[in-house]
Parts: structure tokens; C-alpha cells; sequence
């Protein structure tokens, strides 16, 4: 049997998601954003003591805009990757992948958080920055255990000979 990369072996069902790029992504952000919202308000009404409505509510309209964040930076993503020539995904391209992506997310909620909690945009810098350490390693983590479970995307993947 064959493996993809440093990937489990190839089998029909790693060939099914290799095939469907789309369906690829949509899976991988489905799940990141599933999780990325349960650990969201958590933080926000546990540990920061905001209502749980209020946490909730800014969890999902924050996961919301990480979503089409996600979809649309894993498509650049991509594009670089076969642009470059890149074949596999070590360390050094998983952590500008996590940079890049968390750092487009925090241009974009910042005021988000802002406006939902009632807080200065100083103290959603705050909130977000904190969350920002957690999903750097979250996001570094999903994306392994993703490719690992579902194979490299065809951009990253080296040609057949």
C-alpha cells in the first residue's frame, strides 16, 4: 500500500477527499469551527464571566468570520503551495499556515468582540490575544491531525513518478 507524504496509507477513503478539494476544506473547517466555538464559550462565560447568551452569541458570529476567513486563506494557502512547488508540510509551512490564518482572524475580530461584549477595543485585544495562544497551537495541532487523518492536499502532496 502506498502513503501520501507522512501520511497514514493511502486508502479510498484519503483518495475521496484528495479528489474533492472543496469537500476537503468544508470538512476541515467544519470541524476546526465545531471546536473553536465549544472552547470560545467556554472561555468567555466560565472563565471571563460574560452571560452565556452574550458568550455564546459572539462565539458563533467569531467562529462565523473565522469560517469564511478559513475557507478563503486555506484557498491562498493552496495557491502558494503549488505556485512554490512545495511538496509536504513541514514545520516551517504549518507555522506560517497558523500565523497566517490567525493573524487575518484577529483583523477581523477585534472590533467584532468589541462591539458584542461592550468592551474597549484594548480589552478585546486582550480577550483575543488570549484566545490567539490557545488556537496558534489548536490550529497547528488540527491541521497535523487533519492531514494525518484525511492525507495532504493535492497541492501539497509530491508528483507520482
Amino acid at each position: 500500500m502506498t502513503t501520501i507524504g507522512h501520511t497514514l496509507p493511502a486508502t479510498p477513503e484519503l483518495r475521496f477527499f484528495q479528489a474533492r478539494p472543496v469537500l476537503r476544506r468544508v470538512t476541515f473547517v467544519a470541524g476546526y469551527e465545531g471546536l473553536s466555538v465549544l472552547f470560545t464559550v467556554f472561555v468567555l462565560s466560565a472563565l471571563l464571566g460574560h452571560s452565556g447568551g452574550e458568550s455564546t452569541l459572539t462565539a458563533i458570529l467569531v467562529s462565523t468570520t473565522a469560517t469564511a476567513w478559513n475557507y478563503v486563506w486555506n484557498t491562498i494557502f493552496e495557491a502558494l503551495e503549488r505556485r512554490s512547488g512545495a511538496t509536504g508540510r513541514g514545520a516551517r509551512a504549518r507555522a506560517l499556515h497558523a500565523i497566517g490564518y490567525e493573524g487575518g482572524v484577529l483583523l477581523f475580530t477585534i472590533p467584532l468582540v468589541a462591539l458584542m461584549l461592550h468592551v474597549s477595543l484594548l480589552e478585546a485585544l486582550v480577550i483575543e490575544s488570549g484566545l490567539l495562544v490557545f488556537f496558534l497551537v489548536f490550529t497547528l495541532g488540527y491541521t497535523w491531525a487533519f492531514d494525518r487523518v484525511f492525507g495532504l492536499p493535492a497541492s501539497a502532496r509530491a508528483a507520482a513518478h
